[in-house]
């Protein structure tokens, strides 16, 4: 695929298709083993898999609810499902 960097200073395309290349581009970072590695690691500073218990905590766990749905197009359980499965990390790795 063609690198479309940098695509958010391209005036000819909307903001929907600014965040479809940004999901595209997310999406094929986070399929690769270090992508996997990175995306656990982001999601565990943003407070996705801890307990709750500062306002601090919930703006970072909102941030990273947003990244799930915005940046990575998982808007719905089965979306959630298809993007665990291309992204699971073998059990050997």
């Amino acid at each position: 695929m063609k690198s479309n960097f940098p695509f958010w200073k391209n005036k000819q395309l909307s903001p929907e298709e600014k965040n479809e290349i940004m999901k595209e581009t997310c999406r094929r970072l986070f399929i690769t083993d270090d992508g996997k590695i990175a995306l656990g690691m982001l999601l565990t500073d943003l407070k996705m898999f801890a307990e709750i218990r500062t306002e601090q905590d919930m703006a970072l766990n909102n941030y990273a609810k947003f990244f799930i749905r915005e940046r990575l197009g998982v808007r719905d359980t089965k979306d959630l499902t298809d993007f665990i499965a291309e992204t699971a990390v073998s059990a050997g790795g």
